[in-house]
């Protein structure tokens, strides 16, 4: 059986809620404040008079549910098995169901709210308006539903790693005589070895939750982590894992592979080109631990899609992919086309007695193209859900060295051009 908990003030008996910008549990009706892990260690001692927290049990259900009997109202109050904390539906009583985070479910630490729904509130009017090519009436018509915020589980892994790639790399040299320009080519096979150490790689270990979301609202500053306790937990959603720190290890790998690979290229220098090879990796030593780490999250409805935004509860980073609005698209086209093409072939026409019909379309031609690019630039900006490949954010500072490499010369290739041939 789990304890169910109510914090409740010793004041006067008010429910307790931690707030973001205290960094204390808060009453709801007096205002007071206790310091957690003051009220922790009182709770502890258990006598008459201390800040002892309510308890109340649950039973199984079929399908995998279970319900709980809110102590303050004695509502029912149904969740799965992987339910932390929640809200009693009917009185808005924080619950915190302590047996969750019992034994090895116990998370390491924790980085409490820092950031309260207001500024979330103001973070997702931000960002619905970031990009310019979202349609201009989906802040007003979506459906929006209740923001949350929940504490997320994750997996942090530690590792030692030494790391070996090797790149083809290219030098180039040009000089002209009187009839050609030429280009010398030279290639060389090129091999960096390293070592450095990874710390707090995070990967989300609940399966309710998008792994590329998750992956967007990083990175978590990791310093600002305390010792776990549930009453952070008090008026927020929590669930605890039920992903493995095995299952969750393959993408932790490939981001220290990927990281490692870079930061050994970045060793190759004087190259006009470095291009990989092969690469490889050993971890020395590894480890990890769990941790719970605050997220707002908020879905929405527009023209019959889903949307779901996700903002970092620690520093304010706000994700969620945006509809996109062909009609805007080809308006701004239009708009870009008119300046940069009319401009180009204005320029490219000037001085000119007769307008040069190759130098106007080549002028139309360029704006067209340049525009282009803007337009698909900006149109990426309705973008922000990605998954993570690397984890340059977690290299130990100082970590990383240079242990061994070398540049051997493979071949020369010489090209030439005629210069009549020239464009």
């Amino acid at each position: 059986m789990s304890e169910l908990q109510n914090y409740k003030c010793p004041a006067c008996g008010g429910m307790l809620q931690f707030s973001s910008r205290e960094q204390k549990l808060v009453c709801a009706n007096c205002k007071s404040t206790y310091d957690v892990g003051e009220f922790e260690a009182a709770g502890g001692l258990g006598e008459a008079g201390d800040y002892q927290a309510q308890t109340d049990t649950w039973n199984v259900q079929a399908d995998g549910l279970v319900t709980y009997a809110c102590k303050n109202c004695g509502g029912e109050v149904v969740g799965d098995q992987s339910m932390a904390s929640t809200k009693c539906p009917y009185c808005d009583s924080p619950i915190v169901i302590a047996g969750q985070f019992s034994g090895a479910q116990r998370p390491d630490a924790i980085i409490p709210f820092k950031l309260n729904k207001h500024a979330a509130k103001e973070q997702l009017k931000k960002h619905m308006t970031s990009a310019k090519m979202v349609p201009s009436v989906f802040s007003s018509e979506n459906h929006l539903q209740e923001l949350k915020g929940v504490y997320v589980p994750f997996w942090l892994y530690d590792a030692d790693v030494h790391a070996q790639a090797t790149f083809e790399a290219t030098k180039e040299r040009k000089w002209s005589d009187a009839s050609y320009n030429y280009t010398e080519t030279s290639y060389f096979q090129v091999m960096r070895g390293g070592t450095m150490s990874f710390r707090n790689i995070p990967a989300d270990a609940s399966s309710k939750f998008d792994d590329k979301l998750m992956d967007s609202i990083e990175p978590f500053n990791t310093d600002e982590a305390t010792n776990f306790s549930p009453a952070y937990l008090a008026g927020y959603l929590a669930e605890k894992y039920d992903v493995s720190f095995a299952e969750c290890m393959p993408r932790a790998d490939e981001r220290i592979k990927n990281t490692s690979v870079n930061l050994l290229k970045g060793q190759v220098k004087d190259y006009k080109s470095v291009n990989v090879q092969t690469s490889n990796y050993q971890k020395m030593q590894s480890g990890g631990k769990y941790a719970l780490f605050p997220v707002w999250l908020l879905n929405t409805t527009w023209n019959g899609k889903k949307f779901t935004f996700a903002m970092n509860g620690q520093t304010g980073k706000m994700v969620g992919d945006l509809p996109f609005s062909i009609g805007k698209f080809f308006m701004y086209l239009i708009i870009f086309f008119a300046i940069l093409g009319g401009g180009l072939s204005a320029l490219m026409t000037k001085g000119y007695t007769n307008i040069q019909g190759s130098n106007l379309v080549m002028g139309l031609v360029i704006g067209l193209v340049i525009a282009l690019i803007i337009c698909f630039v900006m149109k990426g900006k309705t973008k922000s859900v990605h998954q993570a490949k690397t984890a340059s954010d977690c290299v130990l500072k100082g970590s990383f060295r240079v242990t061994e490499g070398y540049d051997n010369f493979l071949r020369t290739q010489t090209n030439k051009t005629a210069k009549n041939q020239n464009s």
